[in-house]
This record gives structure tokens, C-alpha cells and sequence, in this order.
């Protein structure tokens, strides 16, 4: 088994044994789960770090989808990275959390999700992991001469943009 793929398996248990402390899940529901595949998203995605992907609904035996209606979640290759290791496994207990059928972000889902025991972490690291993947994706830096704010992008402004704070043409700076 290469290295990927046990990461992976190793963070999958760790979720689930996790989640087997949680007065929330049933065993049934921690048996469906281990039989969800995880993948890897694109590695040039910025903005989406996991993502549950559903078979299509008319493959669907009920209205509500379950574990068994899921094709994959999908995470980004880069919190493969042992630094990562903290916020890799709440990204997994968060698509699980969908994998089970709780679609929407509303006030039930994210009870659901407080009860992941670093949850305190995730706005932390999310945010440190979006500025990484920002950096390691961007080509160009949009630069206002005026308030010398910076934005990070894949394409050339071509003076097309203006800066939100005052107004003034931003200028591409290659990175």
C-alpha cells in the first residue's frame, strides 16, 4: 500500500474511532461510513478543502441520502502533509457528517459538527490552509499603489480592477 492511500486509511480510522466515543453515532451508521472511498480533490483547488459527492439520485433507495448514496469524499491532496494532520481529520468528520445526511450547513449540522473534540482549531487552520494554497496557486499579485493592498490571483488584473478600499486601478505584479 503506498503512502497516500495509508494516510488516508490512517486518518479514516482515527476519525471513526473518534466518532465511536460520541454518544451521537450508532454503530450502524460507523460501519456505513468505513465503507465510504475517500479521494483527492484537484491540486489546484483554493476555496474547497473537502467535498461529499453523491451518486447520482435516481441511484438514491430513499429521499434522505445515507452513506450508501455517497461516491466519494474527496479531500485536498495537501493536507496529506502531516502538518495538516488536525485539520485533514476534521475535514473528513465534516464530509462525514454530510455522508450521513445532513446536507445543509444549518444550526443542527454544525451542533453535530461542535462535537468534533479540535473544532476549535478548524477557523484556525482553514485559514492558514486557504492562505497556503492562495500562495502556492497564485501567479500574479494585484497590488493598489494607492493603500499598497495585495491580492493574490492566477490571472493578470490587465487594469480591469479597482481597489475596494479607495477606488484605485490595481496593478499586476508577477509572484
Amino acid at each position: 500500500m503506498n503512502n497516500v492511500n495509508q494516510i488516508i486509511k490512517n486518518s479514516k480510522e482515527s476519525v471513526l474511532k473518534t466518532m465511536s466515543k460520541m454518544d451521537f453515532f450508532t454503530e450502524n451508521d460507523l460501519n456505513s461510513l468505513d465503507l465510504v472511498k475517500i479521494g483527492l480533490l484537484r491540486k489546484n483547488s483554493v476555496y474547497r478543502h473537502g467535498v461529499t459527492r453523491f451518486l447520482p439520485k435516481n441511484k438514491w433507495s430513499s429521499k434522505v441520502p445515507d452513506p450508501s448514496c455517497v461516491k466519494v469524499v474527496d479531500i485536498h491532496p495537501l493536507l496529506l502533509n502531516y502538518e495538516w494532520e488536525t485539520y485533514r481529520e476534521i475535514i473528513i468528520f465534516h464530509e462525514f457528517i454530510h455522508c450521513l445526511g445532513y446536507l445543509g450547513h444549518n444550526k443542527q449540522f454544525y451542533k453535530l459538527e461542535s462535537l468534533w473534540p479540535t473544532i476549535n482549531q478548524k477557523d484556525t487552520l482553514g485559514r492558514k490552509f486557504m492562505e497556503v494554497l492562495k500562495l502556492k496557486n497564485s501567479t500574479w499579485k494585484w497590488i493598489c499603489p494607492k493603500c499598497n493592498l495585495k491580492v493574490l490571483r492566477q490571472r493578470k488584473s490587465s487594469g480591469k480592477y479597482i481597489c475596494k478600499k479607495c477606488n484605485c486601478k490595481l496593478i499586476d505584479e508577477a509572484i
